[in-house]
Formats: C-alpha cells, sequence, structure tokens
C-alpha cells in the first residue's frame, strides 16, 4: 500500500500542501495534473530522496524518509526521463539496475521486451528518445516488487507501444501489485486506472473512481451565428459557461451534446466546430482553475 498523509512540501511558493493519497494492493491510481501540478515532487517524496516539512508517507507501512532502504525493496520507479549511461547496452543497464534493486525477473524482461518492441543489444547513446523510454519502463517493470511507481510512463510512446503499456500495468494490478501513475493526459488515466487522483498546484482536489470522470468530462464547441445579437441571445438561454467573440459563441458541454443541439434548433446557426474533447483543459475547467 503507498499512503500519504497530511504529506506538504514546499519550496518557496511551489510544492504540495496537506496530500491525503493511498493506493491499496490490486489497484492502480493515476495522480492526473497540468506541468507544475506537483506530480513528481509527490513521487520524489515517495521515493526517500525528500524529506517531508510535515505529514507523512510511507509504502506497506515503512516510513519513506526513515526507512527508505527497505521501502526500495518492495518499490520500483520509472522516471519520466530515464538517466541512462551513453556507453552502456540495454542489457548492461538491466544488469546495473538489477543489482542495485534485488535483481531482474529474467522471463519478465524477454516478455515485456517483446511487447513493447525493444533492442537490448545496443548502446544507450545510439537509441531513439522512444526506445530509450522503454528501456526505463521495462528496467522498472521486470522488477519483481509489490508497489510501482511511473511518472508520466506515456509520454514520447508510439501507440502501438501506448497500448502494450497499458496492457502490461493492467496485468500488474490483476496479480496483486499496487501502481501510481502520473500523467497530464486524462485519456491515459482513463485505459491504464481504477482510480484518479486530480491535483492542482500542490492540492487535491478530488479522489474518486475513474469511471466517475465519463460524468466529468466536458467538449468545447466554437458555434458561428448570423448575428452577434442571435449569439447574445443564445448565451442567455445557455446561462453557463460561454464565451462571445462577436457572432461566435464558445462552450463546453458535459457529456452528450444532445441539449446543446435541441437549444441550437431554434437560432440560425452559420457554422458549428468542436465536439473534441480538450484533455487536461476539460478537467481544469470543470474542477475550477482557482484551486490555492
Amino acid at each position: 500500500m503507498i499512503s500519504c498523509r497530511g504529506l506538504s512540501k514546499s519550496f518557496a511558493d511551489d510544492g504540495v500542501f496537506d496530500l491525503n493519497l493511498t493506493v491499496n494492493p490490486g489497484e492502480s491510481m493515476g495522480l492526473l495534473g497540468p506541468t507544475g501540478a506537483g506530480k513528481s515532487l509527490v513521487m520524489r517524496v515517495l521515493l526517500g530522496q525528500l524529506r517531508p516539512d510535515s505529514g507523512s508517507a510511507a509504502v506497506f507501512g515503512l516510513d519513506c524518509w526513515k526507512q527508505r532502504r527497505l521501502v526500495m525493496r518492495n518499490l520500483a520507479f520509472a522516471p519520466a526521463a530515464p538517466p541512462l549511461e551513453p556507453r552502456a547496452t540495454g542489457e548492461a543497464y538491466l544488469r546495473f539496475v538489477g543489482s542495485y534493486h534485488g535483481g531482474i525477473n529474467p522471463r519478465r524482461a524477454r516478455d515485456l521486451g517483446e511487447r513493447l518492441d525493444i533492442v537490448l543489444t545496443g548502446l544507450c547513446a545510439r537509441m531513439s528518445p522512444e526506445a530509450r523510454k522503454k528501456l526505463g519502463l521495462l528496467a522498472a517493470l521486470a522488477q519483481d516488487k509489490d508497489a510501482y511507481l511511473l511518472d508520466e510512463p506515456f509520454a514520447g510512446l508510439g501507440s502501438l507501444a501506448r497500448t502494450a503499456l497499458t496492457d502490461i500495468l493492467r496485468e500488474a494490478v490483476a496479480r496483486g501489485a499496487c501502481l501510481l501513475v502520473s500523467s497530464h493526459v486524462l485519456e491515459e488515466v482513463r485505459r491504464s486506472c481504477d482510480q484518479v487522483a486530480i491535483i492542482r498546484k500542490g492540492r487535491l482536489v478530488v479522489t474518486q473512481p475513474v469511471e466517475a470522470l465519463n460524468l466529468t468530462r466536458q467538449k468545447v464547441y466554437h458555434i458561428t451565428f448570423s448575428s452577434a445579437d442571435e449569439a447574445a441571445s443564445f448565451a442567455r438561454e445557455w446561462e453557463s459557461a460561454v464565451e462571445l467573440i462577436g457572432a461566435r459563441a464558445l462552450v463546453a458541454v458535459p457529456s452528450s451534446p444532445q441539449a446543446l443541439l435541441k437549444t441550437l434548433a431554434r437560432y440560425t446557426v452559420a457554422d458549428l466546430i468542436g465536439g473534441r474533447e480538450e484533455s487536461e483543459e476539460s478537467f481544469l475547467r470543470f474542477y475550477g482553475d482557482d484551486v490555492v
């Protein structure tokens, strides 16, 4: 179990504040928030790299700061940008990681290497950015651990690798591991996690099942009316969250657009563009941009 209780760690105006978070065995939690929200800082505290100013962070009951050596026996970490030795091969890097973290499961490493489509014989210096990312993920996920911290694991991966990684994470949860996955992309969390914790400006906004995100998602529509007067009339009728630019209106609609279409049927619409879900902006718009 990964647990934070009243966790605070600050640097000037940045940090995390009074954070409460729990990830149980057999559960995957998506830590979702924009860049600079404090996601990586939470990871560093859980890894024992930073000492909390107040509160606590623990993995399977072990204090992440005071017992960090013991914590790392139960924990594997994949950084957003793995620090690879340019002159080492992928195989050498796996051996290096295994020597410090209790070994790599060779059968799982072979399986993950095939599924992520990565060649381990070449030098790290000659690997593409995506291959380097895959190697960092492989080094973490091939360890026989009870908990995994993955910092932006989908960033930089192609579509096939993202699909494979989603399946791999689901399998880890099915065998009883717990996962904390940071991301700023809503769809990544939807696909790979059971729970989501939304963090804004270092504070936890909400923790809920991933299924509940479908009730809060929003799509943005750009509607051009025949005149500015018609656009203003629509805004008065619609009432909520309309931005007017002359004869054009921008409106965010949760889930189905059925109510919007019924309302627009009473107006002369020159153009309608949208229906595209804007992942990060979507959940921030719903939960508000004024979290302090």
